[in-house]
């Protein structure tokens, strides 16, 4: 095959006869490459060889080597044997050699006694330089200690030899070996004082970068700790019994542990007692200072967990101490403070600290044996248990107070505002109001104006702001919460006291000053005005007027509107400031409570300001009544009045209710003077369409004749004449977005005139009733129409009932067709009158 293809690539080199030329070059090329390939053959062929040569010599060796591990192997068993044969010959060379270490020991412990005392001088002195350059200077590296450390444990072992050998001499060479061995106590106390320094120094001397002083403390303990886990493991297997003190090395001998690491906690938390017991000591005169003054604490604990654990190896946990060694004795000077009977605020001073600590504690970067923790460990200096009580018994004491407060507070309140000797405090508010333009566009704009309030009006809110803000400065959600809420308890009770107040005093009132008489005189309607409550009316003609103001006096309506107002600019704060500024202070499990809170204060608050403007309302209507009692009565068809023949009595009306709404508008906040304006109209209307339909069917007024033509009997004329005054007389009062409502309150006594005259009522009726009345109306009584249909001359009850039973069916079929309007006016829907 080689051949073939040696044959193939000649047969490529030569292809032509000029190739031919070429043969004798190709010859000499072949002879080059072949000559080249045996050369390698050679060389490769040789290191086979060598290599094939020195396994063979190491596999030589390695069979010597197996020879002579065989004959060892003899050896050791010949040694064995005769090991075995010769046992006695060991216990006599052991005996040999006690007697030998004892006659040696005994000539040791001869010098080592006579010079025991000098042993001790020479490293007392030592000591005591080290001692001295310590306490001169923290940069001290303390150079000498090994040497110290290792030359004073030889005094201490040759101690514990001595004493331990002599407990079964007796007495005289016991007392001999105590005053040999007397002497070491000066020694030891000198380098316990050494170390001392060297410990209460530690965080100085780390912030004076003197690490080598500690490392070598630090090797010193751990030098003695090692040797005392040793002596507890020879213990544990009862070695330390069984030796042999005559013969063991007294240079090495412990009678018992040293406890060097906790003689350095000990003299460790030692210092930072003193340290601890100075600040207390400076301000013994206010202990709850200390509270104000612990920063020097606070730096030492951040030095200590940032700096001085990166010196110390992480099993000592040495800021874990530290920070333990503090927080005892933070909870025993707490301890003692609570049990003198502290006052709430010195409580809250102690668990804002206790808050505050625990913080801090909790912002330390963890240890490096505690890295592993999820999340770090929160220590109240109380401790849980007595922080719960503390924490109880603060909310007891400041609910105490707030509860006594709150009850001056209301007494203080009832006084003046019974008494009203001098005006409500005026107060400047801005508020938005909101009106349309000419083009029917809502607008807004600010307006500056003096309200009255009543004195000290934010005397709760500031109370409120500052327990808040003590109880937020704690800590605790818990307690700030829970004097909210008793603070929101106490503001419910003082609304519950003002509507009390307010009803006492309008019962008053109107003991003087009720016009109901113009009302029931000579009238079959006497029964409806008829209250349970209805204080009794009072013999005004016959009292002086220092009487008069002894059951009521003046200034009423002014304090009324004081009190709306004060309720509706605190409740505006509290709903729109206080709320949201203290739900971000407490945490998120508190803020449901928080909320609630505010919550139940604001039912009554709002109960409040709809019962003043009720009342405010009811003293209007109460001066309207004269003029209203003559409804639909002869006077009235003629335009006078029984107190004036010169003034209609819509007119006398306009100027009563103008008079009264100006003077509110002048010292009432805007929304309570809309309020009050509204619910005076619907009121004004249903008193004066209830007054028309009674004084027909129980007074003197006539029925209505739809047929009538003379002036003074015209009921849709008259009615036009009362509607017309009213608007006219009003409006100005109101803003333009306003004069839309009192222009729909009117159009009730409107199609009071249209119901009343029209002709064929069965079927007019429904007709305005379905297509005007419900649109404007949409759930208007039909008491409403009963009534207008009831004072009808042409009109029976027969026709009135089944006219009724037309009115429901369409107002059925109304509201399930037409959609219910975003706002409507609503003070027809209950309307009602005595038939």
């Amino acid at each position: 095959m080689a051949d073939a293809a040696t044959l193939a690539k000649i047969s490529e080199l030569i292809k032509s006869e000029d190739d031919l030329g070429k043969i004798s070059s190709l010859q000499q090329q072949f002879m080059k490459e072949k000559a080249s390939v045996d050369i390698k053959l050679s060389a490769g062929t040789q290191r086979q060889i060598e290599s094939i040569m020195d396994n063979l010599k190491q596999l030589n060796n390695t069979a010597k080597r197996l020879g002579s591990i065989k004959s060892n192997m003899a050896k050791v068993n010949t040694l064995y044997e005769d090991s075995i044969i010769s046992v006695e010959n060991y216990e006599l060379i052991r005996k040999m050699t006690t007697v030998n270490q004892f006659l040696s020991q005994v000539a040791n412990l001869y010098e080592d006694i006579s010079g025991y005392k000098d042993y001790l001088e020479i490293l007392e002195k030592q000591i005591d330089y080290e001692l001295g350059k310590m306490k001169q200077d923290l940069t001290y590296s303390l150079p000498h200690i090994f040497e110290i450390h290792y030359v004073f444990n030889q005094a201490r072992n040759f101690q514990d030899y001595l004493e331990d050998y002599s407990k079964d001499l007796s007495d005289d060479l016991q007392s001999i070996i105590f005053k040999i061995v007397a002497p070491v106590k000066k020694t030891i106390k000198m380098y316990e004082e050494l170390l001392t320094e060297v410990i209460i120094g530690l965080t100085e001397a780390a912030k004076e970068k003197n690490h080598e002083c500690i490392f070598r403390l630090i090797k010193v303990i751990e030098y003695e700790d090692k040797e005392d886990m040793k002596f507890s493991l020879m213990e544990n297997l009862k070695l330390n019994s069984a030796r042999d003190v005559r013969t063991v090395n007294y240079a090495q001998f412990r009678r018992s542990r040293r406890n060097y690491k906790k003689f350095f906690y000990q003299k460790l938390e030692a210092s930072f007692e003193e340290t601890f017991e100075a600040c207390v000591e400076h301000y013994q005169d206010d202990k709850m200072l200390v509270y104000d003054h612990l920063d020097w604490l606070e730096d030492e604990l951040s030095y200590v967990y940032n700096d001085l654990e990166q010196l110390f190896p992480p099993n000592w946990k040495i800021s874990s101490f530290i920070s333990g060694v503090y927080y005892n004795l933070l909870h025993k000077f707490t301890l003692g403070i609570i049990n003198s009977d502290p006052t709430a605020e010195d409580l809250l001073r102690i668990l804002s600290y206790d808050s505050h600590y625990t913080k801090f504690l909790a912002s330390l970067p963890p240890p490096p044996s505690e890295q592993k923790a999820k999340t770090p460990i929160e220590k109240s200096i109380m401790g849980e248990e007595l922080k719960n009580v503390v924490l109880e018994d603060y909310m007891k004491m400041i609910m105490a107070k707030m509860n006594e407060w709150n009850e001056n507070l209301m007494k203080q309140e009832t006084e003046s505002f019974k008494q009203r000797t001098v005006s409500p405090d005026i107060y400047p508010y801005r508020q938005i109001i909101e009106d349309e333009d000419a083009n029917n566009q809502l607008i807004t704009y600010q307006i500056e104006t003096d309200v009255y309030v009543l004195p000290d009006f934010k005397t709760p809110l500031t109370l409120l702001k500052e327990q808040a803000e003590v109880a937020a400065g704690s800590g605790y959600s818990k307690i700030m919460v829970g004097v909210i809420e008793n603070w929101a308890k106490c503001y419910t009770q003082r609304t519950a006291n003002f509507s009390k107040l307010v009803d006492d005093e309008i019962a008053r009132y109107l003991s003087i000053n009720s016009n109901e008489k113009f009302l029931l005189k000579e009238s079959k309607t006497s029964r409806l005005f008829r209250k349970k409550n209805t204080p009794e009316v009072l013999d005004v003609e016959n009292m002086t007027p220092e009487e008069l103001d002894e059951v009521s006096r003046p200034g009423l309506l002014e304090y009324l509107t004081a009190l709306g107002n004060t309720y509706e600019l605190n409740t505006s704060r509290l709903v729109e400031k206080f709320l949201p500024m203290y739900k971000e202070k407490v945490h998120t499990n508190y803020q449901v409570r928080l909320t609630q809170a505010f919550d139940d204060l604001l039912g009554p608050a709002t109960d409040l300001n709809i019962q003043i403007v009720v009342t405010i309302v009811g003293i209007i209507m109460n001066d309207l009544y004269p003029a209203l009692s003559q409804l639909f009565t002869k006077k009235w068809y003629e335009g006078s009045t029984q107190t004036s023949d010169e003034t209609e009595m819509s007119h006398l009306i306009v100027e009563t209710i103008a008079e009264y709404m100006e003077e509110l508008r002048g010292y009432s906040t805007y929304d309570m003077y809309s309020i009050t304006f509204a619910v005076l109209l619907d009121s004004f209307i249903t008193n004066y369409l209830r007054i028309g339909y009674e004084n027909i069917l129980h007074g003197d007024a006539k029925k209505i004749d739809p047929n009538a033509t003379k002036k003074y009997k015209s009921f849709t004329e008259a009615i036009g004449r009362d509607v017309t005054a009213f608007y006219k007389g009003l409006e100005h009062l109101f803003t333009r977005k306003d004069q839309a409502y009192l222009a729909n309150t009117l159009r009730a006594l409107e199609y009071l005139g249209d119901l009343g005259t029209c002709e064929n009522p069965m079927k007019i009726i429904p007709e305005i009733w379905e297509h005007e009345i419900l649109s404007i109306f949409p759930n208007c009584s039909v008491e409403y129409v009963r009534g207008v249909c009831l004072c009808r001359k042409d009109m029976d009850k027969a026709q009135v009932n089944e006219l009724i039973g037309v009115l429901e069916q369409i107002k059925k079929e109304y509201h399930a067709s037409v959609p219910p309007p975003d706002t409507s006016n609503t003070f027809l829907n209950d309307f009602g009158f005595k038939i």
